[in-house]
């Protein structure tokens, strides 16, 4: 059994964005599967409580049009003419705000031994209509993995931030990420000085040092691995101090992995499929030799005059199919 930071089973939270579906219609999807009680807080956030599995949360992934939906509420009851206009267009939020956002299903912790319940759900949502990332060139819609953790210690932090690092151009590449969602800011890719930090191999902070370096080269929250949730988690008030109190920061103990698309309407995509490509990260940053031979692979080929992110994708599909008889 795969274990987490507390010795305990560990664990796996998705977050699935999508289009072509209501919200209220994905709510009666999830119950029909996992039972639970739906409670619609507005028109752009249901809540579905008390399943099999846990609470799920159900949004319009953009803030300011779920804090419109929320005001919206306001004018429900009123009797003023004004006041019930505003409300009447207030209700079409939700249809408007999924042409330029997208739905998002914030599914509950589950163990890895449930990953296959959640999948039924994406089946389920596949065949009511729901479409992913390739539907549209506008759909820069992403599947979010937030794998826990089995470890706070620095050392172990580390080393799946330097295999992130050394894979990152190979998982892009097999995850096929869409152009739009590169074209959006949330998936940039780590600064080369960040890289070149990192991958030292004399690089070995501690915890607040990690975390403070990180700021310093990534100001952001919006990078393919994001690992805020998680520096939280250790030290909250650390990274409050460095990125501020409205930053959107939900600490957890978990990886924040952004990069695959959600392609929940092609029969052949899956969530254990994203899994599994997460999963050679964990390999490689928890056997010591295969990490160091791939760091110095590194360095010896950013040694070179000409050396390319595409190049080093194809020297990673060389060194894995070598090394791990991944083809």
């Amino acid at each position: 059994m795969d274990k987490n930071y507390n010795d305990k089973e560990r664990s796996i939270g998705f977050e699935i964005e999508y289009a072509g579906l209501s919200l209220e219609d994905v709510a009666g999807a999830v119950v029909d599967l996992f039972g639970g009680v739906i409670k619609k807080n507005t028109s752009a956030l249901y809540k579905v409580e008390g399943t099999g599995l846990g609470d799920f949360t159900l949004e319009l992934d953009a803030l300011p049009l779920q804090k419109l939906a929320e005001s919206n509420e306001d004018y429900k009851t009123s009797d003023e003419i004004g006041d019930r206009i505003q409300y009447q267009l207030g209700k079409t939020v939700g249809k408007i705000g999924a042409e330029v956002a997208p739905y998002e299903i914030i599914c509950p912790p589950v163990k890895l031994s449930q990953i296959g319940e959640l999948e039924t759900l994406c089946y389920k949502l596949r065949d009511l209509g729901a479409e992913g990332t390739k539907a549209s060139f506008r759909y820069a819609f992403g599947l979010h993995i937030n794998p826990e953790v089995k470890s706070l210690e620095a050392d172990y932090i580390l080393h799946h931030v330097q295999s992130f690092l050394l894979l990152a151009s190979w998982l892009k590449d097999e995850h096929d990420v869409n152009i739009s969602r590169r074209l959006t800011k949330f998936i940039d890719p780590f600064p080369n000085s960040y890289y070149e930090l990192v991958l030292d191999p004399d690089y070995g902070p501690d915890l607040n040092d990690f975390i403070k370096d990180y700021h310093k080269h990534n100001p952001s929250r919006n990078r393919a691995l994001d690992m805020l949730p998680l520096f939280a988690f250790i030290n909250e008030r650390l990274v409050r101090e460095l990125y501020g109190e409205e930053e959107k920061i939900n600490k957890r103990p978990t990886f924040h992995y952004r990069l695959p698309n959600c392609e929940i309407d092609r029969k052949e995509w899956s969530l254990n499929k994203e899994w599994q490509r997460w999963l050679i990260v964990e390999k490689i940053a928890g056997d010591s030799a295969l990490l160091k031979k791939l760091m110095d692979k590194w360095t010896t080929y950013h040694k070179k005059l000409i050396a390319t992110d595409l190049g080093w994708m194809e020297e990673v599909k060389g060194w894995l199919e070598k090394n791990l008889n991944i083809s």
